[in-house]
């Protein structure tokens, strides 16, 4: 019986042994998980200058790691390298989705950095989509969070990218060039603010040169291509130097920009020499908007050098490529609109439930405040609809005196001079107005409702550049390729629903194929931005007006 009963004692000693080992060796295991993680987040900012596909793969496996232990840290380190890899391949959809994620993360951890980050992506990503209010609203907040960031260096770090992506922002929107200039100096003074020590030394000059290639693209736009290639060298010089480890990207962009500056001055070799770098070094890391441009400004080379074979190669790469993109942004596009309605959603409900919790008195007065709100709110919408009405019963008149006013333009001597709308692109006069006169027979052709309706479709429709063309629908008809061609869209569907009884009785789907748009909410986003009132809206003011 003794035998037995230390026999037990042991065993159970070693049971308890055991237990304690393995709930030690549990709490030694997840340390060294999360130094694991920490190693592969290290080792991933690294191959993100050379690799960004592979980063994102692996990436994504270290959040997943990361997430298993609940290292936050981790998970959010993880994610926000995904976000700006997928932001250098143009996948803006994902940026936006992830970003809620990292905005949680970030604000679980008070991590102020990326916060500001965060927002300044997904602004940067709305930009990209169009979505000018949201890239605005979210730039403003990325700058109020930057205020926060502890670290001196960091926070011009972050400063400097947001101010570089408002200056992309302002030159969305159509701002004066003198603006958008103004917000990559302010850019590149906060750069010059951080240190040159071991640590800050890679982004710091990371900053630097993308400054400075952003300079050579608006010195680019201001007619200056001598400062322009001064900058495009600086920048260039800054990613070949061995001291730096600036990622492969910035370098093809660079690249990129000197084949177009060099093309631009009919020097088509060079545009040539410096378009096949970019090319080789683009392979690297996919970005399908560089290939398309390099593919782009090589057949464009290629034709003006009489080179047939060579021009129809890279003729045929750069179709199928552009074909493949705008096949990819329509499906893309129906997330971030969704994304922005059902914000807006949320913040109705969020706004619902503080009304009922405010108790009956504040009820009342919240009520008398709303009716008061929503007959003040409903005599705006139907003065904007008045007006709407009355310019299309004088758009017959307006589109005459609109086609004499367009073909103004400066002449000098007879000579070929910039006009003093194009931002310093050198067009001759009758070029420039054969091209505004073409504008205008598109407008009345109606073509525009095509849903392949691309800049570089009308370009090649008006036998010209998509860059010049671009420029002259920014300067002479105020606004960019997009906001113009919507635009255009949406006064031919008002004109359709004013003229037409018959199209009032269709579903808001049918009116968005039919005038061009890929979805119902994108027309709907759309139509609002450019009468100030939902479709539906009008529609019904027009049945309303039939029945009185």
């Amino acid at each position: 019986m003794f035998i037995l009963y230390v026999m037990k004692l042991v065993t159970m000693k070693k049971f308890i042994f055991f237990i304690l080992c393995f709930f030690f060796i549990g709490i030694y295991s997840q340390s060294l998980s999360e130094k694991d993680v920490d190693k592969k987040i290290n080792a991933l900012k690294e191959l993100s200058h050379t690799n960004p596909k592979k980063t994102i793969e692996l990436s994504i496996e270290c959040y997943n790691s990361a997430k298993k232990i609940d290292y936050k840290k981790g998970m959010l380190s993880s994610i926000m390298i995904q976000l700006t890899k997928y932001f250098d391949v143009g996948n803006f959809k994902k940026v936006i989705e992830l970003s809620k994620e990292a905005e949680l993360l970030s604000n679980s951890i008070e991590d102020m950095e990326n916060l500001s980050n965060t927002f300044r992506l997904r602004a940067s990503a709305y930009t990209e989509l169009g979505f000018n209010e949201e890239s605005f609203k979210n730039f403003n907040k990325a700058l109020e969070i930057s205020e926060k960031i502890k670290s001196s260096d960091s926070r011009f770090y972050f400063r400097s990218l947001i101010y570089t992506g408002i200056g992309t922002y302002m030159a969305h929107i159509n701002t004066p060039i003198d603006s958008v200039v103004f917000y990559q100096q302010r850019s590149l003074n906060e750069a010059l603010k951080i240190t040159s020590d071991k640590k800050n030394l890679n982004r710091k000059y990371y900053l630097i040169s993308r400054a400075y290639m952003n300079l050579g693209m608006t010195s680019v736009a201001k007619g200056n291509p001598k400062q322009a290639e001064e900058y495009f060298t600086k920048a260039l010089e800054i990613c070949r130097n061995k001291n730096y480890l600036i990622n492969i990207q910035t370098e093809v962009l660079v690249l990129n920009e000197f084949s177009w500056l060099y093309f631009d001055q009919k020097n088509y070799d060079k545009a040539i020499q410096y378009a096949k770098e970019a090319a080789v070094m683009e392979q690297q890391f996919s970005f399908p908007y560089i290939r398309r441009d390099i593919y782009e400004v090589m057949f464009k080379s290629h034709v003006e050098k009489g080179n047939k074979g060579k021009s129809s190669e890279y003729m045929e790469k750069f179709t199928k490529l552009n074909d493949s993109i705008i096949n990819a942004e329509k499906k893309t596009i129906n997330i971030p609109v969704k994304h922005i309605l059902s914000e807006k959603e949320n913040d109705n409900r969020s706004l619902m439930n503080r009304m009922m919790i405010t108790g009956a008195g504040l009820l009342v007065l919240s009520m008398s405040g709303g009716w008061i709100y929503l007959k003040k709110r409903n005599h705006t919408l139907h003065l904007k609809y008045e007006k709407i009405i009355e310019n299309l019963k004088k758009s017959e008149s307006a589109q005459e005196k609109k086609i004499s006013a367009e073909v103004l333009v400066i002449e000098k001597d007879g000579g070929t001079y910039p006009n003093e709308k194009t931002s310093g692109l050198i067009i001759k006069n009758d070029t420039l107005n054969n091209i505004l006169l073409k504008l205008n027979k598109i407008e009345n052709s109606q073509k525009f409702i095509r849903k392949d309706f691309t800049l570089t479709f009308l370009a090649s429709e008006l036998n010209t550049n998509p860059r010049y063309l671009s420029e002259i629908i920014k300067q002479h008809k105020g606004k960019s390729y997009n906001n113009y061609i919507n635009g255009l869209r949406i006064g031919y569907i008002t004109n359709k629903l004013y003229k037409n009884p018959t199209y009032r009785e269709y579903k808001i789907s049918y009116l968005a194929e039919k005038c061009g748009f890929t979805s119902r909410e994108i027309f709907t986003v759309i139509f609002k931005k450019e009468t100030g009132m939902t479709p539906s809206y009008f529609i019904g003011q027009l049945k309303k007006e039939d029945t009185m």
